[in-house]
């Protein structure tokens, strides 16, 4: 985000100052939108917190760091009057990656965390606004910025935003598998690799696979050293159809038996990355799946006589 250089802010009048010293007490109340809408934010003392409480609103602090106005937004759930047909844990842990996911499409979020150790559970997330935006702004931005990130949420819970990692699961292979799960969790996604996955009585090594990669929202396969994967590939990518990204290090590659599946089928992707940069490929693949799943989808809907809207 950018700001101009050429903008400038009145320095601090002493009626202004006197405009924040209830702020400054130790106990000072809570204020609602009405109030907040008549402050003067753009020239809010580095020092001071604003607290907001009010029905249909989500509690909000809001502070100024340089030519930013930080607004903190804070969800509380009590586990014992949760009524919403997911598990409040699951729900809270659900907005924790909806911040993520949303940051990285560009939205003005940070910080996500979440405490989930009792019956209280609380998410908390920052949005980032100019200096100069007006108050009415802000508090349409913190209301839009919380339900956005709850929609998110439960999207995120009855779709799947899970992603299944497949390759080699020994040695340096492993090693890769973490950094690439390791980037897809930054990105806000859930993520399986196999080998951490508890086993079933009765079930295959394959309908293990297949169970995860049939409830991910895509599959990404690191290709670099011949593994089980090759023997895993032709059920996930071919059979299930599911979207697939294999990543693969530059001149190297575990066969060339699917090469020409990248031609043939527009539901798999290959992505090429020099070994320093494999976070780097990860993101170009989960950007691929998103953009192939969302076209996918649309084009159903729109051909589908089944799936179109009235």
């Amino acid at each position: 985000m950018e700001f101009d250089d050429s903008d400038e802010f009145e320095a601090e009048s002493p009626e202004a100052a006197d405009e924040w010293d209830g702020f400054r007490q130790e106990d000072k109340e809570p204020i609602g939108i009405d109030e907040l809408k008549r402050l003067n934010l753009h020239v809010i003392p580095e020092d001071i917190r604003i607290w907001i409480i009010e029905d249909y609103f989500p509690d909000t602090t809001i502070w100024r760091e340089a030519e930013l106005l930080i607004c903190e937004i804070e969800e509380h759930f009590y586990t014992k009057y949760w009524e919403h047909k997911f598990s409040a844990y699951a729900f809270a842990e659900a907005m924790e990656h909806a911040v993520l996911r949303l940051a990285n499409e560009g939205h003005p979020f940070a910080d996500p965390s979440r405490d989930d150790e009792d019956v209280h559970i609380f998410v908390s997330w920052q949005i980032q606004l100019p200096r100069d935006t007006q108050p009415a702004s802000v508090a349409e931005s913190i209301k839009s910025a919380f339900d956005l990130v709850w929609r998110r949420a439960d999207s995120i819970l009855e779709n799947s935003d899970s992603v299944l990692i497949l390759g080699k699961d020994t040695g340096t292979g492993l090693d890769r598998l973490k950094r690439i799960e390791s980037k897809l969790q930054e990105l806000g996604y859930y993520t399986y690799l196999i080998k951490e996955q508890p086993d079933k009585p009765g079930e295959g090594v394959i309908q293990k696979v297949m169970r995860y990669a049939l409830s991910s929202k895509f599959v990404l396969i690191e290709n670099t050293e011949p593994s089980g994967h090759l023997y895993e590939i032709p059920h996930v990518a071919k059979a299930a159809e599911c979207a697939t990204v294999v990543l693969q290090e530059d001149g190297e590659g575990a066969t060339w038996m699917f090469e020409d599946a990248f031609a043939k089928h527009n539901h798999w992707h290959k992505v090429t990355y020099d070994d320093g940069d494999l976070e780097n490929a990860v993101e170009q693949a989960a950007t691929w799946a998103e953009q192939f799943v969302r076209k996918f989808a649309n084009y159903q809907v729109a051909n589908l006589p089944w799936l179109k809207k009235e």
